[in-house]
């Protein structure tokens, strides 16, 4: 991905943010009804994870969706990018490669309708509660609606190490 695409990517995540702020003071659709449909969509993409399909992973995303997988340890922060749908495919297919039972969940912290075709949700994802250690990975997504389908367009995931 360009640069100045990257840059526009971002600049329009922080306008977001500010209007989110600057709408939770003014007009605009309600927000319980943007957290019903966040929770809807993001239950549905954890009953879709936890089956462990990578190509039905990859068809919640925009064709030139992107995706930051932020991390930190001792050594300071990596950010790893995931540019486009087949690509996005493919992480999810490493990601799937060892088997086990997977039971994923989203817990919805935030959402908010910005217009009626672009949905900003907050939150954080268990990839695994199966697993003897769950973590709890936070994320941002941007959600475009398509049709009748709200396909995510960014998507950022923090990977934070563990708190003693």
């Amino acid at each position: 991905m360009k640069k100045h695409t990257k840059l526009m990517i971002s600049a329009l995540a922080i306008v977001g943010g500010v209007l989110v702020a600057a709408r939770s003071f003014g007009q605009g659709p309600p927000a319980d009804e943007a957290m019903k449909l966040a929770t809807k969509l993001t239950e549905e993409g954890a009953a879709t994870f936890s089956k462990a399909d990578a190509k039905a992973m990859a068809a919640y995303y925009t064709e030139d969706a992107i995706v930051f997988m932020q991390s930190k340890n001792d050594d300071g922060h990596s950010v790893k990018e995931y540019d486009g749908r087949a690509e996005i495919e493919r992480l999810y297919a490493d990601f799937f490669k060892e088997p086990r039972t997977i039971q994923a969940k989203n817990t919805v912290e935030y959402a908010r309708l910005l217009a009626p075709d672009l949905l900003v949700i907050a939150g954080t994802f268990e990839p695994n509660q199966l697993a003897a250690k769950s973590m709890k990975v936070p994320f941002y997504q941007v959600r475009i609606k398509q049709g009748e389908k709200w396909l995510i367009h960014s998507l950022r995931i923090f990977v934070l190490p563990e708190k003693d």
